[in-house]
């Protein structure tokens, strides 16, 4: 689970800065994940900060789309691969 902010300078005592608020976002949808029963040892959380914005942080909109968690599944097991890559 990837976290991600705007550039925009974080603002309150919780955070130091937005590397930490983009972990915390990460941290708290793998809280959900294992709360709804995925095994911990299945999920790993990351923080990109402001890194890899979706869309220039040009306005209001497109800071929005920038402050967001994403979510990748990896299949691991062989027979969950797609044949074009076994």
């Amino acid at each position: 689970v990837e976290g991600h902010t705007d550039t925009l300078p974080i603002t309150n005592e919780r955070f130091a800065s937005n590397w930490e608020l983009s972990a915390v976002r990460a941290a708290s949808v793998v809280r959900l994940f294992i709360e709804s029963g995925v095994q911990d040892a299945r999920l790993s959380a990351i923080g990109h900060g402001a890194t890899r914005p979706v869309a220039p942080n040009d306005t209001p909109a497109n800071q929005a789309r920038n402050r967001r968690v994403a979510v990748m599944i990896l299949a691991t097991t062989p027979e969950l691969l797609p044949a074009a890559m076994k």
